[in-house]
């Protein structure tokens, strides 16, 4: 749009009016920083991005300079909840797979961990 506008004004390459119209960076330089700042805060270039969008795969080339596959899928891993309940001893605490059947006191608390399910 700005080289057309140029075209039309009529000015010569003399002229500051074309000289203030000159786009400060190359369209190619301007790729270069989007592509950095994508990998920035995706750990994806634009092109990754495209790729992924086509494939319906999750594609990285920062994961493949490190040795992994480009292309992963994107399906979740199936996980299943953990339930972990812990009981106060005389110096420490100590968590166990099910509740135990002592005194109320001593329990100290519960938590749940989602864990993945190991498919072979």
């Amino acid at each position: 749009m700005i080289t057309a506008a140029v075209a039309l004004s009529g000015c010569s390459p003399l002229q500051k009016t074309a000289i203030a119209m000159h786009p400060p960076a190359s369209p190619f330089t301007a790729l270069i920083l989007l592509d950095g700042i994508s990998v920035i805060n995706t750990q994806k270039t634009l092109e990754d991005h495209v790729i992924s969008w086509v494939s319906g795969q999750d594609c990285s080339l920062v994961r493949a300079s490190m040795g992994e596959h480009y292309c992963v899928d994107n399906t979740p891993v199936p996980t299943v909840k953990v339930t972990t309940y812990c009981y106060k001893s005389l110096a420490s605490v100590s968590c166990y797979d099910a509740q135990l059947a002592v005194d109320t006191t001593r329990f100290y608390g519960a938590r749940v961990d989602k864990v993945p399910v190991h498919t072979p």
